[in-house]
């Protein structure tokens, strides 16, 4: 079923020169207002990009700095925690999903592929396209809670577990500073 919409007739050749007159001066004004809030845009843009290059640049320097002094201070955290609150945020190390990696130079892929083929491990772990099914493993090592005698195998096997850990920040905002961001309220 399909929906007709009703469209004015156009009568006579006058009305159709109104219409287009009407259409041009529409799409006209369109092009000037567009063309009047790109300019805006790009003279407000342009009044705050130092104000913001300014506090990229702080937020670095900061942000490595806090960083530095947690890694050289470990024993600032709780046990057993990666993350210290402190008055105006909370700064710590989160911990990556594991994934594994070649245990040395001497390894490559090929070469933990001969070995888990020579192990007793080698049809679990490899695929048919022939390759080392890591995914396969991390979910054993997750399952087994990857033991020193699982840790073991995996290096007489040219792997190890890894884990990387990306530091984070997280200030908090007051009311204030959230103020100030949004814009004065009128």
């Amino acid at each position: 079923m399909r929906i007709k919409v009703a469209l004015p007739m156009i009568k006579s050749r006058e009305e159709a020169e109104s219409t287009m007159t009407e259409l041009a001066v529409a799409a006209n004004t369109q092009r000037s207002v567009t063309a009047d809030r790109d300019a805006q845009v790009l003279v407000i843009n342009d009044k705050f990009e130092d104000d913001l290059a300014e506090c990229a640049v702080t937020l670095k320097a900061k942000t490595d700095a806090l960083r530095a002094w947690a890694e050289a201070n470990p024993d600032v955290f709780p046990k057993d925690c990666k993350s210290l609150k402190l008055t105006s945020g909370t700064l710590g190390f989160r911990t990556g999903m594991p994934k594994l990696a070649l245990l040395s130079r001497a390894f490559n892929w090929d070469k933990v592929l001969a070995l888990f083929r020579a192990s007793g491990w080698g049809r679990a772990f490899i695929r048919q396209k022939e390759e080392v099914d890591k995914e396969g493993i991390l979910a054993m090592c997750r399952k087994v809670k990857a033991t020193d005698r699982i840790e073991k195998c995996l290096k007489r096997r040219g792997l190890k577990l890894a884990q990387e850990e990306s530091f984070f920040i997280e200030p908090d905002l007051t009311a204030v500073e959230s103020r100030q961001v949004q814009g004065p309220k009128s």
